[in-house]
């Protein structure tokens, strides 16, 4: 006997220890609801102390104020495991998440009810912290993203380009159907991606096709899908669409302006529905995704001449952003270059330089081709260029005087004199100029863009003044 006692009072002793041990509060009641222990955890969390509650029951607390509901009383009238969210004190803000388990002894009576205390106040905070922390890397995420989309495909130095750029992601934020409108190479499907990426969506697909470089009897069966057996030579099993990959995702479109009549219809019922019909089938499909469009053309005058449905035109433009043309951002040029230098100079393991008159041509120059004919004939300059330095006479040919801009040539005028005089003068220095480089009157009006009679009446007219410049 003396030994099982000792035996439990050791077993005693190591149920005290891990009780009290618990962070969590703790208690443990009678059958009847009676406190009979309480650890130092719910001392601390509550601020109600062990001589406050041993001996009392868990029902008396509602009446002292304590609490509003009782838990173990619960428990009693249950008789299953409960967990309730509480607060201890009336006017605590503290909230406690309170879980009960009885312990019934053989014939099912509850015997013991054991109570576990967790401060939800901390939890709370914790959760409202991770929150906040989620939403702060959200947003450092889109900024990084933004900055490094904008440094690593999109040069924006000019403040149109700026402007540009801002408004493509705040649209980027939401869900609006967005045409990008602007001449060939001015980076159109480069901005869609930006777009895309900026998005809530970016975690999607972003699923592109050219309107205009799908023949036109095949580009329905690549927009819709198709089943099997709907048309000769239709694969087994049928083929999902574009648009249903694009599931969560951005359709992009580009030269929409391309898309044949009877296919702007059914995209104008894709838009109002967000549904989608494979080729073959009656069955419709629910698709969601975001779209963007993209042309080249003048929408507006395509409906005027009939050939674009003017109700498409009016859903596709809910936000068109106009993108610049090369020639009217000419703060772009240089810092476009010298991007597309560093580009090419890793992609091929060079260490190409441009020469200030090189950037001075490069800038001057109209480029009608855009940013795509600037990236093409950079890259083309660091592939064939054999000297480390590119200098003017490695230009391409392309790069003449009938694309180059009049900030070329600057005349300052210092003093007002006789209109006649200035362009007289203007005239004999181009001419001679000209005659200088050129070896036939031919090859100089050709530069000039006049006629070869124009230039020999005007070489004669002149003669005594060039020779007087040193030819």
């Amino acid at each position: 006997m003396e030994k099982e006692n000792q035996e439990f009072d050791i077993l005693k002793a190591q149920f005290n220890a891990i009780f009290q041990s618990s962070y969590d509060g703790m208690y443990i009641t009678d059958g009847e609801g009676k406190f009979l222990n309480v650890n130092t955890g719910l001392e601390r969390i509550t601020g109600v102390q062990k001589e406050e509650l041993v001996g009392t029951y868990a029902k008396d607390l509602i009446g002292r104020r304590i609490i509003k509901h009782s838990i173990v009383q619960a428990v009693i009238k249950e008789k299953q495991r409960i967990t309730i969210k509480q607060n201890i004190g009336i006017n605590s803000e503290k909230e406690f998440m309170v879980t009960a388990t009885p312990i019934f002894d053989s014939e099912g009576k509850i015997i013991y009810i054991v109570a576990n205390l967790r401060d939800m106040t901390d939890l709370v905070h914790l959760e409202n912290e991770c929150n906040k922390a989620q939403m702060l890397s959200k947003q450092y995420y889109l900024e990084l993203l933004k900055e490094k989309n904008t440094r690593g495909k999109f040069v924006a130095e000019s403040e149109e380009m700026k402007k540009l750029m801002q408004l493509a992601y705040r649209v980027a934020q939401v869900d609006s159907t967005v045409l990008l409108e602007g001449e060939s190479g001015t980076g159109k499907e480069v901005l869609s991606n930006y777009i895309h990426e900026m998005s809530p969506r970016r975690e999607g697909p972003l699923i592109c096709i050219n309107c205009g470089g799908v023949p036109e009897n095949l580009l329905e069966a690549e927009l819709f899908g198709y089943e099997e057996g709907a048309f000769t030579g239709a694969k087994k099993g049928g083929k999902i669409g574009l648009i249903e990959l694009s599931e969560g995702g951005t359709l992009f479109l580009d030269e929409i302006n391309s898309l044949p009549l009877a296919l702007q219809s059914k995209i104008l019922k894709v838009i109002g529905s967000f549904e989608i019909t494979r080729v073959g089938s009656s069955k419709s499909r629910k698709i969601d995704f975001r779209l963007i469009t993209a042309t080249n053309k003048n929408l507006q005058e395509l409906v005027n001449k009939g050939s674009f449905r003017e109700d498409l035109y009016f859903r596709l433009s809910v936000v068109p952003i106009i993108l610049i043309p090369l020639r009217k951002r000419k703060d772009d040029i240089i810092p476009l270059v010298i991007h597309y230098m560093e580009y090419f100079n890793k992609k091929y393991n060079r260490n190409k330089r441009i020469s200030v008159d090189t950037l001075k041509h490069l800038q001057v120059y109209d480029w009608p081709g855009n940013v795509r004919e600037l990236k093409n004939i950079i890259e083309r300059l660091v592939v064939m260029t054999e000297e480390e330095l590119i200098t003017e006479k490695e230009l391409p040919n392309e790069l003449d005087a009938s694309h180059i801009n009049g900030d070329k040539f600057q005349i300052i005028v210092e003093d007002i004199v006789p209109l006649n005089e200035l362009i007289g003068e203007a005239e004999t220095q181009l001419i001679s100029l000209a005659m200088k480089q050129c070896k036939s009157t031919r090859e100089a009006a050709k530069m000039l863009n006049i006629s070869q009679t124009s230039v020999i009446r005007k070489y004669k007219k002149l003669e005594i003044k060039i020779k007087d410049l040193d030819l």
